[in-house]
């Protein structure tokens, strides 16, 4: 378990608790990481690739469809699970309110960054360029390859796509800033997920049925 793994949340540490599992927590379930966090209860997804983000203040065992929470109720954990897609907290020090989101290939086609800041705003009346954003290690542009991502990948960016690779950390960056997230707001978390088997889940890189087996990396937080 890596605690507080990003340090722009690092000032907030009495505020918030941030954790990083990954493989060597060994199959971590979902109450196992509430107890980590010392939660008194957590909320999990039945996470679909898609735009979709929910506000919550009371447990959700994975009965929901969608791949974004956000919360103002303290001691409630967040979790999202991961295994090559860009894992997202998002923090607002103002209001106090927290969040998570799972980002994958399609969720950038989607947009579901887009979607979770409208519901931070529409429902929550959170400013984006008020907000902090870690993302968790996830893979790097030489391991996101594609048949033809310019096809496969509509709207990206051109110069985000070098051959067959297209940097989806880049382009998850300027969707963040398209919402109002300021730059110098964000960080990540530089480890590739596919690079490095030995400490992550990975999906392209040979853990592919251990992963459709429930083998996953995953993001937690929670208000103090």
């Amino acid at each position: 378990m890596n605690s507080q793994p990003f340090a722009l949340l690092s000032p907030f540490a009495d505020r918030i608790a941030v954790s990083l599992f990954a493989k060597e927590d060994d199959l971590i379930t979902d109450h196992s990481v509430m107890q980590a966090l010392h939660g008194k209860d957590y909320a999990a997804l039945d996470q679909v690739h898609g735009n979709r983000t929910l506000v919550t203040r009371q447990m959700i065992r994975r009965t929901a469809s969608a791949d974004g929470l956000i919360t103002d109720q303290a001691h409630l954990t967040l979790m999202i699970r991961i295994a090559d897609c860009q894992p997202l907290i998002v923090y607002a020090p103002d209001t106090n309110i927290i969040g998570v989101l799972h980002v994958g290939w399609k969720g950038l086609l989607c947009k579901a960054i887009e979607g979770f800041f409208e519901q931070m705003q529409n429902e929550m009346h959170v400013d984006p360029s008020t907000c902090f954003v870690g993302i968790g290690p996830c893979l790097c542009t030489a391991c996101a390859e594609f048949q033809d991502p310019l096809r496969e990948l509509p709207g990206i960016p051109h110069d985000l796509v070098t051959g067959k690779q297209a940097d989806l950390g880049g382009w998850a960056d300027r969707q963040l800033m398209a919402c109002g997230v300021s730059t110098t707001n964000i960080e990540r978390v530089r480890d590739c997920t596919r690079c490095h088997p030995e400490k992550y889940w990975t999906y392209r890189g040979g853990d592919r049925e251990a992963v459709k087996s429930g083998a996953t990396n995953v993001l937690a937080c929670m208000l103090q």
